[in-house]
């Protein structure tokens, strides 16, 4: 599976879309980037101003007080710039209707619109006035560039008083501290910050630009970690895009919720007793599983009970996390587990990580690069490969949620698998952990004298 053009990544399926660009660090890139990737006919504009050397990214200028060339520019060259009067080295911008405008025509499919200024900054938070979003927009893109994060508030930043009002600081007298991951997710998802004047119809989706360095993806990822837990808004932002604008590939990954559900309702009927309460340094096996999670990606953790259910629960519970029982876990109990997980799941978990109980030697970097495999748009079913091997944990997007419930209880996650060798990315690490569980009480102690 390649990965995700713009058009993918910002969920812009079938036509007449309108899109509003909010925030700093790349917006007109981000903007002309965009159109290149949209079928039909395109509307470029801007509520505020644009540089006239900007313009001159547009294959056709047409002007907001005179379209009558609009549909000639359209039908010869796919997209057109429309803006207000130039006045020195900007174009102001066009009247915040006249988007809508333009997409009722019936020669238009998309516009795409600059809604906000930030003066070369990369990031901001907006002012009274700010930003000018067309009512009928149907996508905002609140956008912020990573380097927002490599230099103090006051230089970053536009408005860096606002910056800090919304993340709940006063300016200090030097402006000297830096943004963190976790405020740059409270100033996108703000409804003071990148939030501000979004249509309550609109889909949000932020869009973090300029990443290109490794270390540059880490903290992009940071950021889209936070974002997509703090929101209240699960329902309408659903992701978040890390790329380069203005780069050949413009998106790197698209961040989404991953729930782990992790298989804790089994008999251990070969080891002799229950292996996920066995214990393991400080905790049991159950809460190592849980441990490892913890520290990774995934956007909540699910444990599904059933035989010693109560003691299960109690571990989960000690950890922090959530528990639903398999009251069928003497029937099938993998799929069965699994089901009763999946069917609880809201609309805006977009994959299942399938993790067993009684791997807790699998560290938290293995399932990382299951995630990172996923949001990189490798493959619907993503899982780990050593030494050309597959293992576990596996990931399942949602597109095979309907089939898996469909599993029969003598079937298995990976008939999933086998069904759809073209979904399927596998990932080689370097860990053989992935290829064993605690099957016996061998397993069992062989693996706790290797890692703890």
């Amino acid at each position: 599976m390649a990965g995700r053009d713009l058009r993918q990544a910002l969920g812009l399926h079938g036509r007449n879309h309108l899109v509003s660009i909010v925030g700093g660090g790349g917006k007109t890139s981000l903007m002309f980037a965009l159109a290149r990737t949209l079928p039909g006919r395109v509307v470029l504009t801007t509520t505020t101003r644009i540089f006239a050397a900007q313009m001159r990214l547009a294959t056709a200028v047409c002007y907001a007080n005179n379209l009558s060339s609009l549909d000639e520019y359209l039908t010869q060259f796919g997209s057109c710039l429309v803006v207000g009067e130039v006045q020195g080295e900007k174009a102001f911008g066009v009247p915040p209707e006249l988007p809508g405008q333009l997409l009722a025509r019936p020669d238009v499919d998309f516009v795409v619109a600059e809604a906000d200024g930030s003066r070369m900054h990369p990031i901001k938070a907006p002012a009274e006035h700010e930003p000018v979003i067309p009512p009928e927009t149907t996508l905002v893109a609140p956008v912020m560039g990573i380097d927002a994060l490599d230099g103090p508030i006051g230089e970053v930043a536009h408005r860096p008083e606002l910056v800090l009002s919304v993340i709940g600081e006063r300016l200090s007298v030097s402006g000297d501290r830096r943004l963190t991951a976790e405020e740059a997710a409270v100033l996108l998802t703000h409804p003071r910050g990148g939030m501000k004047n979004a249509p309550p119809g609109a889909r949000v989706i932020p869009f973090i630009n300029k990443v290109k360095t490794n270390e540059q993806l880490t903290a992009a990822r940071q950021i889209a970690y936070h974002v997509l837990r703090i929101t209240p808004h699960a329902s309408r932002l659903t992701q978040v895009v890390l790329g380069a604008a203005q780069s050949d590939q413009p998106v790197r990954e698209v961040h989404s919720r991953v729930t782990a559900v992790v298989l804790a309702a089994g008999q251990s009927s070969r080891m002799g007793q229950v292996k996920q309460l066995l214990p393991w340094g400080d905790t049991t096996v159950l809460g190592q599983t849980i441990r490892n999670l913890q520290e990774t990606a995934v956007y909540d953790i699910l444990v599904v009970s059933g035989h010693e259910a109560n003691k299960v629960e109690t571990i989960a519970l000690r950890e922090g996390v959530n528990a639903i029982r398999n009251r069928q876990y003497a029937s099938g109990e993998m799929i069965s587990s699994l089901q009763t997980a999946v069917r609880q799941l809201p609309e805006w978990v977009t994959a299942v990580l399938v993790v067993l109980a009684d791997q807790p030697m699998v560290p938290p970097e293995v399932m990382d690069q299951l995630l990172f495999a996923y949001w990189q748009g490798k493959g619907s079913l993503v899982a780990p490969a050593f030494d050309g091997r597959r293992g576990n944990p596996v990931l399942i997007g949602r597109e095979h949620f309907a089939e898996l419930l469909a599993l029969t209880p003598d079937e298995a996650p990976r008939t999933l698998l086998q069904r759809h060798p073209a979904d399927l990315h596998l990932v080689p690490v370097s860990s053989a952990a992935v290829l064993h569980d605690l099957d016996s009480p061998e397993d069992y102690e062989r693996w706790r004298a290797l890692v703890l």
